[in-house]
């Protein structure tokens, strides 16, 4: 998409990922990529909330840099004209407003020397944005019509002056024709075009002055296309022949868009892009060469009629919705697919002009680089390890290695092995704590350590831990605060088939089908080992005799009874057999391993594929245990004795894969070829004991883990 053809219109990209997955790094990591060859800006909502007006003022400073690859600095004559008749209270009389108009250019522009203002700029930059970070253009937008006082029109001056800097002939006399055609001026002349928007509202006035910054851009780009031999551009050899002969984009990198100031000011934009083209019809006449990649970490709603959201497996059916692409898989081509016929609602629709696109989570080798630290006295964490328990999570990833930083090197195998629960900050909080104040959206509230009772986000995530209730349209109205905490977690996109974490054998059950959609595994673990080490509720004053409530057994034994009830108001064939065995799924979570196991070697002559599924599934389920003791220690306590009980081949085949394969989905138990070997051993074991023909899938199983 750094490419420009002439007459194409450009994207507002969506850049998806809950909060600290590493949006924010990836656009300035982009933007040192544009380096002096694209002509690009940032915007930072989180740390300056502009208004519109003041933000395209900001986008325009940086933008009026020297570029390798232009000849002529940017100027944004129109822009700035604009900016010019809404500070100041022009005469109504058209003679006196002309005088007026061309003393005020002089006066803004005094002690420069006409086209040396590009050069000098990055000396004065930083004076420049002081002015507008401070709100000098904030009261354009915000005040009354007649009450901006003159001191903040004193301050608004230079920054106008800076955008009118360089004025030739050419410019300017566009500038000034440009204003006749917008809708505001009712086909006045020029001057009288500015006398109007100088008496509008200043709300009214946002519209006029963004199309006037994306016309300047527009411009720009026609009348001073990028030189050919500045261009550094890498060209794959596909496009080898097009490399004397491309023009880039502009691009605007735009953090904190999901805030009041960022979705007021992408809005402003997108209505403005709407009103030129409107303005302008034919194919492509006013396109303008801006492309904007927005950094957001919540899901707006306007994105649905056309996109289907992140957190629902399929796209609603007879609608134009589509899958959200991954950011490394997202292509101009794929955004303009819906202008074909039929595609949806008018392209004058704000809809049409985005393009959400997901965050790729880092890969194992990335967060290996971002761990390794051989300076560092603590013991080494595996990569696989860190990479399944933050789910690629840029913000969880640091976090664990700033807890290994920490750790003394003496420090005992608790600490290392389990470090969620073990391992204390300064005031004595374990890292699940700190991680869910950091991430939970707000109206979710972090539960604090030894807290009785499990506050929503944590029932949420129990919920959420059987990949059978998330894609569910209805929830158990028995569990409190449920659709609220989902709603919450699912719009600030902690909810998403991207998370999927697929196991080794999930195709083989499941064959083709698509991912459900999954909490977060960073915010799962975390919730969970919440849930874990939450206070047993009377443990402190119960009675002689009576055993405390544990709220990992209260919460999942209440879930599985609200389950059973809702399934109850259901009908139709297979509900019965399906509840079984989410009822199994339950017991398993609730510590039952051994009638578990016992159930899924009954079902294991039915169907073998259907065998696998169910096995996957069940596997799935939280395991309590490997928040106390390591994986080895679990595996000890689940197969004690199994073995002498005088089961046979199946029953102990089976109980051994259960426990494996259980212990695998957890992201902390790291991966062993002696363990691999046992599962493999395991499946060929059942696949010559079968009673079936066919145990083809068995054997596909088994050699997932050759």
């Amino acid at each position: 998409m750094i490419w420009r053809y002439p007459d194409l219109r450009q994207p507002v990209v969506a850049l998806l990922g809950p909060r600290q997955s590493g949006k924010t790094t990836m656009l300035r990591s982009l933007s040192q990529g544009c380096g002096s060859t694209v002509v690009h800006a940032h915007l930072d909502f989180h740390e300056t909330p502009l208004d519109p007006v003041s933000a395209a003022a900001l986008v325009a400073f940086q933008m009026m840099r020297g570029w390798d690859t232009l000849r002529r600095s940017p100027v944004f004559h129109r822009f700035a004209l604009g900016l010019l008749a809404l500070n100041e209270n022009l005469e109504p009389d058209r003679a006196r407003a002309t005088d007026q108009i061309k003393g005020l250019i002089q006066q803004y522009t005094r002690g420069t020397r006409r086209g040396r203002f590009a050069a000098r700029l990055e000396e004065a930059v930083d004076a420049t944005m002081d002015v507008v970070a401070t709100g000098a253009l904030s009261p354009l937008v915000q005040g009354q019509a007649r009450e901006v006082v003159t001191a903040v029109r004193d301050r608004a001056r230079p920054v106008i002056g800076s955008l009118l800097q360089s004025t030739a002939r050419w410019g300017l006399r566009d500038a000034l024709r440009w204003h006749v055609g917008i809708p505001e001026a009712e086909a006045a002349g020029s001057l009288d075009a500015l006398i109007r928007l100088s008496s509008a509202s200043r709300s009214a006035a946002v519209g006029p002055l963004l199309a006037a910054f994306l016309a300047d851009a527009k411009d720009q780009a026609e009348r001073h296309p990028a030189l050919r031999s500045g261009c550094s551009c890498e060209l794959p050899p596909q496009y080898a022949g097009r490399a004397a002969r491309h023009d880039h984009a502009w691009v605007l990198f735009v953090d904190g868009a999901q805030t009041p100031a960022g979705r007021r000011f992408l809005a402003a934009l997108v209505a403005a892009r709407i009103r030129n083209e409107q303005n302008e019809p034919g194919s492509g006449a006013a396109a303008d060469p801006l492309v904007v990649l927005a950094a957001c970490d919540q899901w707006q709603p306007e994105w649905t009629t056309r996109w289907c959201e992140p957190w629902r497996t399929t796209p609603l059916p007879d609608t134009p919705q589509r899958r959200v692409p991954l950011l490394t898989r997202a292509t101009r081509t794929g955004w303009t697919r819906q202008d074909e016929a039929g595609a949806g609602p008018d392209p004058a629709s704000a809809a049409h002009y985005w393009y959400p696109v997901w965050l790729d989570p880092m890969s194992e080798e990335r967060v290996s680089y971002l761990t390794d630290d051989s300076a560092s006295l603590a013991a080494p964490v595996a990569a696989s390890v860190v990479h399944a328990l933050t789910g690629g999570h840029w913000g969880a990833a640091l976090a664990l290695q700033e807890q290994r930083e920490s750790t003394p090197p003496d420090a005992d195998a608790a600490v290392r092995d389990r470090p969620l629960t073990a391992a204390l900050d300064a005031d004595g909080r374990p890292l699940w704590s700190r991680a869910l104040e950091a991430g939970l959206p707000e109206g979710l509230a972090a539960p604090a350590p030894g807290r009785t009772t499990a506050p929503p986000a944590v029932l949420a995530a129990a919920y959420l831990a059987d990949m059978r209730t998330a894609d569910d349209p209805r929830v158990p109205p028995d569990i409190a605060d449920l659709p609220r905490s989902l709603e919450l977690l699912r719009r600030n996109l902690w909810v998403s088939t991207f998370f999927h974490r697929p196991s080794r054998i999930r195709e083989v059950g499941w064959g083709d089908a698509d991912r459900p959609p999954v909490l977060h595994p960073w915010l799962s673990r975390c919730a969970l080992t919440a849930l874990s080490a939450a206070a047993p509720a009377g443990a402190a004053d119960g009675g002689e005799g009576e055993r405390p409530a544990d709220p990992w057994h209260e919460v999942f034994t209440r879930q599985g009874q609200a389950l059973a009830s809702l399934a109850a108001t259901r009908n139709g064939s297979g509900r019965g057999a399906a509840r079984e065995e989410q009822q199994l799924f339950y017991d398993l979570a609730l510590g039952a391993f051994g009638p578990v196991a016992e159930a899924l070697a009954g079902r294991f002559d039915r169907d073998h594929r259907a065998w696998v599924r169910l096995l996957d599934y069940l596997a799935s389920a939280p395991c309590r245990l490997v928040h106390e003791r390591s994986a080895q220690e679990a595996y000890a306590v689940l197969l004690a004795g199994i073995e002498e009980t005088g089961r046979d081949v199946v029953a102990v085949a089976t109980a051994k894969l259960l426990a494996l394969l259980w212990l695998y989905n957890d992201p902390l138990t790291e991966r062993s070829r002696r363990w691999d070997a046992q599962i493999e051993e395991g499946f060929e074991r059942l696949a010559h004991n079968s009673r079936l023909l066919d145990v083809s899938a068995l054997q596909q199983a088994g050699a997932l883990f050759a």
